[in-house]
């Protein structure tokens, strides 16, 4: 899967390197740091959630006081409530490279065209 949307990117940094619950995503999502702009719609968190479930790149769990402490959580709407979710090694993978790409975009995006001198091939 190629990580291109915005959203995407930024759920996957809210999920980070914890076992996280969906009103922990909703909060990051929704609080100062983000880059988005207004509020971000939560139906289109659980789409993107899901998505990013269906693609393997997050993880759904249940925690438990006593063993098994962690258990899979086949995925549905009703069930993103009382999960927990973690992002899986290809996650981080997308979530680098997603970041990567931004930093160059960034970067390209700031070079101002006097700087650059045309090569001339004779």
């Amino acid at each position: 899967m190629r990580l291109t949307d915005e959203l995407d990117r930024l759920v996957l940094s809210a999920v980070g390197d914890d076992f996280v619950a969906l009103d922990f995503i909703f909060d990051k999502l929704d609080g100062p740091d983000t880059s988005s702009a207004g509020k971000v719609d939560r139906k289109l968190i659980y789409s993107r959630l899901l998505n990013l479930l269906a693609d393997k790149l997050i993880n759904a769990y249940l925690l438990h006081a006593d063993p098994p402490y962690i258990t899979p959580v086949e995925i549905g709407r009703g069930t993103l409530a009382t999960s927990w979710f973690y992002i899986t090694q290809r996650g981080r993978k997308c979530l680098a490279n997603s970041l990567r790409r931004r930093g160059s975009l960034h970067s390209n995006e700031s070079d101002s065209p006097d700087q650059y001198t045309p090569a001339v091939n004779f």
